[in-house]
């Protein structure tokens, strides 16, 4: 009977893949062998699962080197993720906060009143004064 990740082994076994002979740019200083990868491919395959990829560094730490070299770098790509995903909920954050300011803005506007923005109305008082602009002219 053949396993569920027979198409993979097949896949690796025609060449894509190297499992450590020392040529492949991807692998660790000591080649990993057969039974090592057997074991290991399982949890190797979820250290690239975000959430998940914390189970091949921990227990591939005592138990299988190929399922932990595999583990760190799905904890590092994961990291990574977390990062790239904070830095766009704060930018939507941002955005989002600048639309309202500008609608908020365009009502005053419309009002005939001034509304000074916090912190962007003291950096507008630094762009220059309106008289000394229409003296020069």
């Amino acid at each position: 009977m053949r396993d569920n990740l027979g198409f993979i082994r097949d896949f690796a076994r025609k060449g894509r893949f190297t499992t450590g002979e020392g040529n492949a740019p991807f692998t660790s200083s000591e080649p990993f062998d057969e039974d090592e990868i057997d074991e290991g491919r399982g949890l190797a395959i979820l250290a690239y699962v975000p959430f998940f990829c914390f189970i091949p560094y921990i227990q591939g730490k005592n138990t299988n080197r190929f399922a932990f070299e595999h583990g760190k770098q799905g904890v590092l790509l994961f990291l990574l993720e977390v990062i790239v995903l904070l830095c766009a909920l704060f930018w939507k954050a941002a955005l989002f906060l600048a639309a309202v300011v500008a609608i908020v803005g365009i009502v005053y506007a419309i009002q005939g009143r001034f509304l000074k923005i916090p912190w962007i109305g003291s950096f507008a008082e630094e762009l220059g004064d309106f008289r000394s602009d229409n003296e020069e002219r």
